[in-house]
């Protein structure tokens, strides 16, 4: 192969020459070589061994990785030379030396020998470990641990992302120990084959925290949600009470929807633990992974975690229908055939609880007619509108006091909103879940009410809005109506009873 030549299975362009460094560390190569025109070499067992799930390296993607690694002076000599013969470093990765030049054929090459990566800092060698971490950040009241290759920790405080520089840079070397303590073998060569894993772990008396693990540009990254062992209660979350009579109807769908760290799992679970303290009921939740862990109090509770009890969640949710439900949890409606699972046993004498990753109850069902073709959404939508007992769209707003309170935009599937729901008419939908006294509300209306009662500035408000206009009409005239209803009067400023 000339060196001009493409290698016809190349797939994947490294970004980074970190990416290339770490997946080379990853296959246990003791070097890497790269060249204009070729798929980077990787030294393996002594043989410059081809990456070819590489693409070819370009001049200006070679110019990109000689910039990341050299200093300054370091470039400054390379490109009047267009040789070097030297040690390199990058910052928190690791340090190298680099051989570049011209090939016989006049052709840019480098070669990256002696790879040592950089040693933990004393700090986070001293307390370093995940279990150290996680026992910190609930002391802080945070909700994320972040870490990162090259990178100090974070925790997500807040809301807030907060740099916990006492534990230093995060280094490669410090990032397979923390690997090592949280996941099996199997699970570890899982995530080097992939480069993506989701799990839980647990820590007795402490906390339960689901994980994701990932490969990044900059090294790999992974991510702890923290997950009280303690289930919460509807009013400790100071939710509505309208949701402990949903969860107690007989049959329908319940979505509950909002962008990602809105607080979805927590309500469902607030839901789950009023109906298990209340009713005598069978309870299947099929979740990726579990957050919540239930005891079954009332009702008899079975959780499956995708990856570790089953393998799909399309598979566990026709599995669950065969074993004597009254309620099913679905930890996200993620594909078609799981919507149309739910759907039909939504319809055929079952509670399903799901969530949704949308902005807005009404923009539920238009989500989940997105899994359809043009040409069966019609059909479709009866069976959806049908279905549907309510959808609960939530948000999370940083409070006056430093913490972060819940607003929900509640729509209940009555007689009315079911005709709006089948014509698609949006904004009457809006206007009648304004005006209702069943229970609906939009999210104005929530983050009205939470500054009303002190809990949200203004700002906080409107910035959390879905109509931040409508919203300002509504904190102007202290009205809970916004202008589309034309009323204005203060007397609307005290809600309904839910």
């Amino acid at each position: 192969m000339t060196a001009t030549q493409v290698s016809p299975i190349a797939t994947q362009t490294a970004a980074s020459i970190r990416e290339l460094v770490q997946n080379a560390y990853n296959q246990g190569a003791s070097g890497l070589y790269l060249q204009i025109g070729r798929a980077p070499f990787y030294r393996l067992h002594g043989k410059l061994v081809p990456q070819d799930q590489f693409a070819v390296i370009t001049p200006d993607r070679y110019s990109h990785y000689i910039q990341e690694i050299l200093s300054p002076t370091q470039l400054k000599q390379y490109l009047e030379t267009q040789k070097l013969d030297a040690s390199v470093q990058v910052s928190g990765f690791m340090q190298a030396r680099l051989i570049c030049g011209p090939t016989t054929q006049g052709v840019q090459a480098m070669s990256l020998s002696a790879i040592e990566f950089d040693q933990p800092s004393i700090d986070l060698e001293e307390s370093g470990t995940i279990r150290r971490m996680v026992k910190d950040a609930l002391a802080q009241g945070a909700s994320d641990i972040h870490l990162q290759v090259g990178e100090m920790p974070r925790y997500r405080i807040q809301g807030q992302m907060c740099l916990q520089e006492q534990y230093g840079t995060i280094t490669i070397r410090q990032f397979e120990d923390f690997l090592a303590e949280i996941l099996s073998p199997e699970q570890r060569e899982i995530f080097h084959s992939k480069q993506e894993l989701d799990t839980a772990i647990f820590y007795p008396n402490l906390v339960r925290c689901r994980v994701n693990c990932a490969q990044s540009l900059m090294g790999g990254v992974i991510v702890l949600r923290l997950i009280s062992l303690e289930v919460p209660t509807i009013a400790k979350l100071r939710l509505p009470d309208r949701l402990a009579q949903l969860v107690e109807e007989r049959q329908g769908l319940i979505l509950v929807t909002g962008p990602v760290n809105s607080g979805k799992s927590t309500s469902l679970a607030a839901m789950l633990r009023h109906i298990n303290e209340t009713l005598p009921r069978k309870i299947v939740t099929i979740e990726d992974p579990i957050e919540y862990v239930h005891t079954s109090n009332q009702c008899l509770i079975t959780q499956r975690e995708v990856g570790l009890h089953t393998q799909e969640f399309k598979e566990a949710l026709r599995a669950a229908l065969r074993q004597d439900p009254d309620i099913l949890l679905i930890g996200e409606m993620r594909d078609r055939e799981t919507v149309d699972t739910a759907i039909r046993a939504s319809l055929t004498g079952h509670l399903v609880l799901g969530t949704l990753h949308t902005k807005g109850a009404v923009n539920a069902v238009k989500r989940l007619l997105n899994f359809y073709t043009p040409e069966e959404q019609e059909l479709v939508r009866l069976q959806i509108v049908e279905a549907l007992r309510a959808v609960i769209g939530q948000t999370l707003v940083p409070t006056i006091q430093g913490g972060r309170s819940a607003a929900l935009e509640i729509m209940l599937n009555t007689d009315t909103i079911r005709d709006y729901l089948q014509k698609g008419c949006i904004d009457e939908i809006y206007q009648l879940m304004e005006e209702g006294t069943d229970g609906s509300q939009t999210l104005n209306q929530a983050l009205f009410d939470l500054y009303k009662n002190g809990e949200i500035t203004d700002e906080n408000a409107l910035s959390a809005s879905l109509n931040p206009d409508d919203l300002n009409y509504m904190l102007k005239n202290e009205s809970r109506r916004s202008s589309r209803s034309g009323l204005m009067s203060k007397a609307y400023y005290n809600p309904s009873p839910i």
